[in-house]
């Protein structure tokens, strides 16, 4: 466990890293981009500098976020800061799709009006430039933890405007060699919808961990299974699995059968979850054979059960959930075994 912390604690130096060099690269493109804009009067670099302005913006984010998940967990606050990244994650998603929207909606404009000139010879050498600055920004937030779902927002923003900037290239071309203005807002277009699909992973991703659903890479029957597989298992009830977006949390009740030893039991559940399933955060409570537990249907459910869907859980004896509402601590991962 202490390699894993030591893991853990190395990739979050290396993603904020990365979202520093990110933030100043793309800062000062930015500054250059406009001035440029400005001094060759092209709408078309003025636009893709007012788009800029959103990337920068989520990159200052993602680095924000990423200090605050660093926050160790405090009285008031048990499970630390952690979900900070899987909320920038989110508000980043959104704010990418807005600017799609945007940017579309100005492409259908141009298109409609007729009004799609622009200065070529200025639009592809900050098109090469921008491409250039956005691939080696997107390479470090990749190398940095690619399944964190904060950088995966922020390198979302980072592809896309890669895309923005190789449109930009080709729409410079094709106009400079060919005098197809059109191309501009027919390529932005095209480059939006890309966008917006590569964007809605991180949407539904992050959406997921927000709401504490089951981790998409973990069934909850696979898990399930694992317990009830387990020698001296007679039943699984109250079972919660979740996610902080990078590490996966359970919580579960477990019946041994007559004569099992309860901490014999809980070390073979504990090892199977560990080092089969990879879920290092566990809680495991060990119920008597012969006592009947209060919580076989989950006092958060409590509602909705009265109104029938309870009914053929309890007919099972058992009543299994796959999210709970939890956090997570960054301090440290705990095994706790109780009796009751």
């Amino acid at each position: 466990m202490g390699h894993a912390h030591a893991h853990t604690r190395g990739s979050g130096e290396r993603v904020r890293h990365a979202l520093r060099w990110s933030l100043a690269l793309n800062g000062v493109f930015l500054v250059i981009e406009a001035a440029v804009g400005f001094w060759s009067g092209s709408l078309a670099l003025l636009s893709d500098a007012a788009h800029m302005v959103s990337d920068v913006s989520a990159l200052a984010l993602a680095l924000f976020v990423a200090e605050l998940a660093r926050r160790p967990a405090s009285r008031g606050r048990t499970f630390g800061l952690v979900r900070a990244e899987v909320l920038g994650a989110f508000v980043n998603a959104l704010l990418l799709g807005a600017a799609c929207v945007l940017l579309g909606s100005q492409a259908i404009g141009r298109l409609l009006s007729g009004h799609s000139e622009f200065h070529a010879g200025p639009v592809l050498v900050v098109g090469v430039i921008g491409l250039l600055i956005n691939l080696g920004s997107a390479w470090m937030l990749a190398r940095s933890d690619r399944d964190n779902l904060n950088v995966r927002g922020a390198l979302a923003h980072m592809l896309a405007d890669a895309l923005g900037s190789v449109g930009a290239i080709l729409a410079a071309v094709l106009a400079g060699a060919f005098d197809l203005h059109a191309a501009d807002p027919i390529l932005s277009l095209l480059i939006c919808g890309l966008i917006m699909f590569g964007t809605w992973s991180v949407l539904r991703d992050s959406t997921r961990v927000l709401l504490d659903f089951v981790p998409r890479d973990l069934p909850q029957e696979r898990v399930e299974e694992a317990l009830r597989g387990l020698p001296g298992v007679q039943a699984v009830h109250e079972l919660h699995l979740w996610s902080t977006g990078s590490q996966t949390m359970l919580t579960t009740h477990l019946v041994p059968e007559p004569g099992v030893d309860p901490t014999e039991l809980l070390a073979r559940a504990e090892h199977a979850l560990r080092v089969l399933l990879r879920i290092q955060h566990t809680t495991i409570q060990i119920d008597a054979p012969a006592a009947d537990c209060e919580q076989k249907a989950c006092p958060l459910l409590q509602d909705s059960e009265d109104h029938g869907h309870a009914d053929g859980d309890r007919d099972h004896g058992h009543h299994d959930h796959g999210h709970h509402d939890h956090g997570h601590s960054d301090h440290g991962h705990h095994d706790h075994g109780h009796h009751h």
